[in-house]
């Protein structure tokens, strides 16, 4: 299948090789626009866009014992790594028809419409994380994850160890 059959239009990927959190400054974001050469967005490049700080409660426990647990995360919106990869440059009609599939290494993917991320309140909260309460994320999340904090189930759009973006476009 070609990529106008499969209406694929940008394909970002991250490059997450096995390597410890605390490494993640060797990985970079690949950006391939179209059919031309890909972009690369490092450590620094990625630290250079807005960052971002989501404060996550989360209840531990059961029954009487359950207690809050506060989670801070820090990264650069989904949103903003798309912007910065291009995807505004798309016609306008294409964006609203648009969606964007977030893969791990090992192939697990979340699905976002470009509706959800520049036009709802979601997109506020959509996070390809960095960090987590002021630390390199563990290696079980491995050198970027990325984290949907206002879905009312918080694990489908949880992608631990992200390789790729893809921004996906529905044919008229």
């Amino acid at each position: 299948m070609n990529a106008r059959a499969a209406g694929l239009l940008y394909s970002l990927t991250l490059l997450a090789p096995a390597i410890p959190a605390s490494a993640q400054e060797n990985t970079a974001l690949e950006v391939q626009v179209g059919t031309g050469a890909p972009r690369r967005l490092g450590a620094a490049e990625l630290a250079a866009l807005p960052q971002a700080d989501i404060v996550e409660t989360r209840k531990v426990g059961s029954g009487d014992t359950k207690q809050s647990e506060e989670v801070r995360w820090r990264g650069v919106l989904l949103r903003d790594v798309l912007d910065a990869a291009g995807m505004q440059s798309l016609d306008r009609y294409a964006l609203r028809r648009s969606a964007v599939v977030a893969r791990a290494t090992d192939n697990y993917a979340a699905l976002f419409s470009w509706g959800e991320l520049f036009n709802a309140r979601l997109g506020e909260n959509v996070l390809v994380v960095t960090a987590m309460n002021g630390r390199p994320l563990p290696a079980s999340e491995g050198p970027y994850a990325l984290r949907s904090l206002s879905d009312t189930k918080s694990g489908p759009r949880h992608v631990k160890w992200l390789r790729r973006l893809e921004v996906l476009t529905v044919a008229k």
